[in-house]
């Protein structure tokens, strides 16, 4: 206490030791501040000898603030130099080119320029070896998730070649085995006519053909043989009465400029998947298409289409989610005949057959585009789950009241052992399959064929082959 008093007495302060005690007290505040300003002159970068020193957006600022007021080095008056070094701290003694005048800066600026990175024009200067390798990594780890977002809609704006689709007799494995073991049983089991017959019912009904058209097959190859028992007689007299069967159905596809295709369908069947992969194809064969987000009312589902959309590389036509579906599809229609597409895909909202006001929306949004493009829509398809057997014959007998179909697209077929489904549409429905589903990629959507489908259900070897050529592609 007496040395605070005498320092008192010796500063003359009117009240001993408050002034001195505060002015101890900033004594670290100034160290700090001092090893601050230290670390910050040894970060920055040290420009080259001849080149002019790089600074910061700070530092440029500053320079315009006080650029009025200061002067080169080489019109300086003795007096003004040593006045500037008394009043201010040493901060440009290794950088003298930071303080130009404004006649050299637009010489300096080419120079400036080039020892900027090249990387975007405002792209800041590491201020450390540490910190640049963090930046560069952290560029190309950015770059690298902007090419795979960007990746799938290049390869489709760009016409990349598509992959070969899966094998229909790999995607009918599933009903294939369970199928031809029932045929093998039925056939090789018994000698009695009556048993082998009844037992080739019993593998039709088991694949989901139907009780109707299971009797109707069984009945054609029975009337063809008489008492005929050969095993392998039977079988490709049945494998025959099956083609038959599915050719006879079988149409052209109604054509227009452009071509209109609605698709229907309940909720869950795999609609808006199936519209991605039809967009895709009918772009590779056709060229521009657009799709009509006609589905307002399932949350999310424009997004989703969106998303699909942008992999593919089609246009969308959308509103805001409750607008109504018309709407969207005559929009659609307007757009596909300004811009002369060659394909418009109209998706339509899942639907219960049960739902008579849904049903009405379906013949609206026909009646509706119908009369922007003449004949539209030329197809309108139902997409069926092939899991659902049986239950996809229903759907489709109340869709057909509603809107006449003109096809059917059976999706998820590599997921079931019930593909028999395939020979009850075209029995009782009189519908060609169009497209079957087989996969999850955008190619997996290929064109039915109803000789290749019957080979593939029959075949004994299809499963190894299939496998062989998925391999070696």
């Amino acid at each position: 206490m007496s040395i605070l008093v005498s320092l008192s007495h010796l500063f003359k302060f009117p009240i001993p030791g408050l002034p001195v005690t505060a002015l101890l007290m900033q004594v670290p505040l100034i160290a700090l501040a001092t090893v601050v300003e230290w670390n910050q002159r040894k970060r920055r970068p040290v420009a080259p000898r001849g080149a002019p020193a790089l600074r910061s957006p700070a530092d440029h600022q500053r320079g315009h603030a006080e650029r009025p007021a200061t002067v080169s080095a080489a019109t300086a008056e003795p007096s003004d130099q040593h006045s500037g070094a008394a009043q201010q701290p040493d901060i440009g003694a290794k950088r003298p080119e930071a303080f130009e005048s404004p006649q050299s800066e637009p010489a300096k600026a080419g120079a400036v320029r080039d020892q900027l990175p090249q990387d975007g024009g405002g792209a800041r200067v590491p201020l450390s070896p540490s910190e640049g390798r963090e930046s560069g990594q952290a560029e190309s780890q950015r770059a690298a998730l902007e090419k795979a977002e960007r990746e799938p809609r290049d390869q489709a704006l760009t016409g990349a070649p598509r992959r070969q689709p899966i094998p229909i007799g790999l995607g009918l494995r599933k009903t294939r085995e369970s199928f031809l073991a029932r045929i093998r049983a039925a056939i090789t089991g018994s000698a009695q006519l009556d048993q082998i017959y009844e037992g080739l019912e019993e593998a039709l009904i088991g694949a989901d053909v139907g009780v109707e058209t299971s009797v109707k097959l069984v009945e054609a190859v029975r009337s063809t043989l008489k008492n005929d028992v050969r095993a392998d007689v039977i079988r490709e007299t049945l494998k025959r009465e099956i083609a038959q069967l599915l050719l006879s159905v079988e149409r052209p596809l109604q054509d227009g400029s452009p071509l209109v295709i609605m698709l229907a369908g309940v909720n869950g069947v795999g609609k808006t998947t199936t519209v991605a992969k039809l967009a895709a194809l009918l772009k590779a064969q056709r060229g521009s298409v657009i799709v009509a987000a006609s589905d307002t009312f399932r949350a999310a589902a424009i997004e989703q289409l969106q998303i699909w959309c942008d992999r593919v590389g089609v246009e969308l036509i959308k509103q805001k989610p409750g607008s109504d579906p018309a709407a969207v599809a005559f929009d659609a229609a307007k757009a596909a005949n300004a811009r002369k597409a060659a394909a418009v895909i109209i998706d339509t909202a899942g639907r219960l057959q049960t739902k008579v006001n849904l049903m009405e929306e379906l013949k609206k949004i026909a009646r509706v585009v119908g009369r922007e493009i003449p004949g539209a829509p030329h197809e309108s398809w139902l997409v069926l789950d092939a899991t659902t057997g049986q239950n996809a014959l229903s759907q489709a007998t109340v869709f057909n009241d509603a809107v006449k179909l003109s096809g059917v697209v059976l999706a998820k077929l590599d997921s079931t052992a019930k593909g028999g489904v395939v020979i009850a549409i075209a029995d009782r429905l009189k519908l060609p399959v169009r497209y079957v589903g087989l996969g999850e990629e955008l190619e997996d959507l290929r064109p039915f064929d109803a000789n290749e489908f019957v080979e593939a259900l029959f075949s004994e070897t299809e499963d190894s082959q299939a496998a062989n050529r998925s391999h070696a592609a």
